[in-house]
Order: structure tokens, then C-alpha cells, then sequence
């Protein structure tokens, strides 16, 4: 059953799983008649995960990957602080992640 869940940044089922495996579901508030039940996939906050195991970003996510990915990544760049899930654009503001500018300015 819990395959059948859509994602949605507002969750409305929590789910959990007992001591023998069973899946357990119920909703967490009030969901109109005909509305989808959605739970959160991952952590809306941060790209990263549901992009690489979903293939989608969550329209809610206040930030999108920068496409600036350097060709080979060195040993300086790791030292930086360098991660592809860190690259980051924020939506709202237009700001970067701090290692978006280390990169760019190594």
C-alpha cells in the first residue's frame, strides 16, 4: 500500500512499521474527500536525494543544483568542501551555497 503514496511537502499520512514489518499508515490531519494521501519522500529542504532517487525536484524546495560541475574534481576541491548535493541556487533570495563560491572562485 505504501508504494501507492504520492510525495507532497505537506504530508498528510505519517507511516511506520511494526516489530514484525507490517506497514502502518494513518492521516496526520483532516484530507477533503477525493484529495491524494502524500507523504514526504525526503527532506523537501535539500534537493539532493529526491532528484537522484526520485528524478524530481519539489516545487517547495527553496533551492535548485547549480549546473556548474566542474570536468574532474581534485583533492583540493573535497578539501573545499566540494559535493554535486551541495551546489546549490537558492529560489527565493538568488543566493548561492557557500560552496558554489569556493569552487567557482578556486
Amino acid at each position: 500500500m505504501g508504494d501507492y503514496f504520492n510525495h507532497g511537502s505537506e504530508a498528510a499520512v505519517s507511516f511506520t512499521y511494526d516489530e514484525e514489518g507490517n506497514y502502518w499508515a494513518q492521516t496526520i490531519r483532516d484530507v477533503p474527500a477525493g484529495s491524494p494521501l502524500r507523504i514526504q519522500y525526503a527532506d523537501p529542504t535539500n534537493p539532493s536525494f529526491l532528484f537522484a532517487r526520485y528524478g524530481f525536484l519539489d516545487e517547495s524546495s527553496p533551492a535548485t543544483f547549480c549546473k556548474i560541475f566542474p570536468p574532474q574534481v581534485n583533492r583540493d576541491m573535497v578539501e573545499l568542501g566540494y559535493a554535486q548535493n551541495r551546489m546549490l541556487f537558492y529560489k527565493d533570495t538568488g543566493d548561492v551555497s557557500q560552496g558554489v563560491w569556493d569552487i567557482i572562485l578556486y
